[in-house]
């Protein structure tokens, strides 16, 4: 089946894994609040190379990739499109911040009430948050946890507006256009090679973290599989294919790259199966799960740390599917209709069909 067709929204569900990545971030950080001897992170001692968290990650802006492209092709309107990410991001982003700055933050907080508002990192935790310059602690806040951060899950996200920012100026630069798609082969391959080298090429500000330097090139493959989803053809044998050159070169060191090959490309045919596509969830929790994962997490340590690992994964991915629910209905679904509404207002020749695809 080729991809364009998998890509209706009535074809796949491609939800059910966003979500079940968010999971996957709450399992893999337990191992990092909550750590202690023994058996490990299960992803860690399977592969070696990644562990449950940094892979959901991976997932998340694969598939951002793949969907947020397919849209921009589609639509045809960078107007329109920004105006989609903004309102899909920020609102849920806001209301976490100061859920957590201004009613959470003192009510955990080791300080008085008049001590912590009158610390200048309460505000800065939710102005600077909302433009993407992250901070990770407040005062008084977690302190005997063994990871003092309110919210560690938020690194990812100024990376993904990184990728959407990228993303419109290929857009607007026409190289997102059939008669020039060609250019979009060399691009993916640097981006694919630049994590690998000593000295980077593209991305030189990035740490040497293979955790983010390897979301650009997930994304990146995304991206390119939506401009070419006309010619790409999806189904078992390809992802057979790909799983026998993983473990065929499973020695090699590049072996990472044809793992999340093979996971990727699995990813889109199990979501076109017509069991999972009859079981498409009504509500996108996976963001607000993404969101709150964490300072569940956290505070469950703070109370509950006796308890250990497995009671601390399956109470905050309890919490954390309601808080998405709550998240979801009240916030996300709110904000990205207003959004719609928003941008149907947009004309179409605002940034629009003249440097369409």
């Amino acid at each position: 089946m080729l991809l364009q067709e998998i890509l209706n929204k009535e074809k796949n569900n491609l939800d059910i894994f966003r979500v079940i990545a968010a999971i996957m971030v709450i399992y893999g950080h337990a191992y990092a609040l909550l750590p202690a001897p023994g058996p490990g992170d299960l992803l860690t001692r399977l592969l070696g190379f990644d562990y449950s968290g940094s892979l959901a990650v991976k997932i998340f802006f694969f598939l951002s990739g793949l969907v947020v492209t397919n849209s921009l092709l589609i639509k045809r309107n960078l107007a329109r499109f920004l105006i989609a990410r903004f309102f899909r991001i920020w609102p849920a982003l806001a209301f976490t911040l100061l859920v957590t700055a201004f009613l959470l933050g003192p009510l955990l907080s080791e300080q008085s009430a008049g001590e912590y508002f009158s610390n200048k990192k309460v505000f800065a935790y939710f102005h600077k948050g909302l433009f993407m310059n992250i901070k990770y602690e407040l005062p008084g806040v977690f302190e005997d946890n063994a990871l003092r951060a309110v919210n560690g899950s938020l690194w990812s996200i100024p990376h993904e507006v990184f990728a959407y920012l990228t993303l419109a100026a290929f857009f607007v630069l026409g190289l997102l256009k059939p008669r020039f798609r060609l250019l979009t082969l060399p691009i993916f391959i640097l981006i694919l090679i630049d994590p690998l080298l000593e000295n980077p090429i593209l991305f030189t500000w990035l740490p040497d973290n293979p955790e983010i330097r390897l979301l650009a090139p997930c994304f990146a493959f995304g991206a390119l599989l939506a401009i070419w989803k006309d010619k790409v053809d999806i189904g078992w044998a390809p992802c057979l294919a790909a799983w026998i050159a993983f473990f065929g070169f499973k020695q090699s060191c590049c072996n990472f790259y044809l793992f999340y090959l093979a996971l990727f490309m699995s990813i889109i045919q199990l979501s076109s199966q017509n069991l999972l596509v009859r079981l498409k969830p009504t509500a996108d929790i996976s963001y607000g799960v993404y969101l709150w994962g964490w300072p569940v997490q956290q505070i469950l340590v703070l109370f509950f740390v006796e308890y250990g690992i497995r009671f601390n994964q399956v109470s905050a991915i309890l919490i954390s599917v309601m808080m998405g629910f709550f998240s979801w209905y009240l916030i996300e679904k709110q904000s990205i209709e207003y959004g719609s509404h928003l941008a149907r207002k947009i004309p179409s020749r605002w940034l629009g069909s003249s440097t369409a695809a």
